[in-house]
C-alpha cells in the first residue's frame, strides 16, 4: 500500500469539508517524512443536482491518480457513497498535521488484514453510477491469476448496456484492439501512477445496444 493521503483544504491550506473545499492536497510519506506530492484546485461550487455531484466526485477521483485514501473534516451523502464504492479508505479528521497523517496510515495497516480477508475483489465491472462501470484489472488478476482480461470483460462488453467502462490496467488488452472491437469501441487512456486508466465507450453505431 502506498502512503498517499488526499485531504480537502480551503484557500488558506486549512482542513475543511467538501462545502468549503478550494483545493486538494495529496500528501505522501517517503518512509522518512510527509511531503506534498500534488496540489490542485477543485470545488463543488454551483453543483446542485444528484448527477452533478456524482460526476464531479468521479472526476475528482480520476485526478487522485493512485491515491486511495481521502480525509476531510466531513464527508457524507453522495460524495461518501461514490468514494466508498470506488474502494477508498475514508477518514473524517478534526486537524491536519503529521501526527494525524501517521495515525491514518497506522489505522489502515491495523485493519488491512481484516479488510483483505473480508472484502472480495470484483471479477466483473461494477456499476458506480447509472451506466458507468469500473474494474481494476490489475487487482483482479493479482487475486485471481486464472481469470484473463477476456474472461473478465468480453461477456460484459458484448451483452451489457453501458455508457462508459473505466478500466485500471497495465496495458490495453490486445483483443480489444482487434477489428471486432475497434469498430464498436472508443478507448482513451491516461497514466495513473504506474498504471493505466482506460475509459471505454461504445461508438454511436453500437448505441442501439446501450442506453
Amino acid at each position: 500500500m502506498n502512503k498517499k493521503i488526499a485531504v480537502t483544504c480551503d484557500e488558506n491550506n486549512t482542513l475543511t469539508d467538501f462545502i468549503g473545499l478550494s483545493h486538494i492536497i495529496i500528501f505522501e510519506n517517503d518512509n522518512n517524512d510527509w511531503y506534498i506530492r500534488k496540489r490542485f484546485p477543485f470545488n463543488f461550487t454551483n453543483i446542485k443536482t444528484t448527477q452533478e455531484i456524482r460526476d464531479y466526485t468521479r472526476n475528482l477521483i480520476l485526478k487522485l491518480d493512485d491515491c486511495q485514501i481521502i480525509a476531510s473534516m466531513s464527508i457524507n451523502g453522495l460524495i461518501y457513497n461514490v468514494f466508498d464504492r470506488m474502494k477508498f479508505a475514508i477518514f473524517e479528521i478534526d486537524k491536519l498535521d503529521k501526527n494525524m497523517l501517521n495515525k491514518i496510515i497506522t489505522d489502515i495497516y491495523k485493519s488491512l488484514h481484516q479488510i483483505n480477508s473480508n472484502v472480495s475483489v470484483p471479477t466483473v465491472p461494477v456499476e458506480t453510477t447509472d451506466g458507468i462501470y469500473y474494474l481494476d484489472l490489475i487487482k483482479l488478476q493479482k487475486a485471481y491469476p486464472d481469470i484473463s482480461s477476456k474472461k473478465a470483460l468480453r461477456k460484459f462488453i458484448d451483452t451489457t448496456p453501458f455508457m462508459r467502462l473505466d478500466l485500471v490496467c497495465s496495458h490495453i488488452p490486445a483483443w480489444l484492439k482487434t477489428s471486432e472491437y475497434d469498430s464498436k469501441l472508443e478507448i482513451s487512456t491516461k497514466k495513473s501512477g504506474s498504471s493505466l486508466l482506460a475509459s471505454i465507450n461504445k461508438k454511436c453505431a453500437d448505441y442501439s445496444h446501450s442506453y
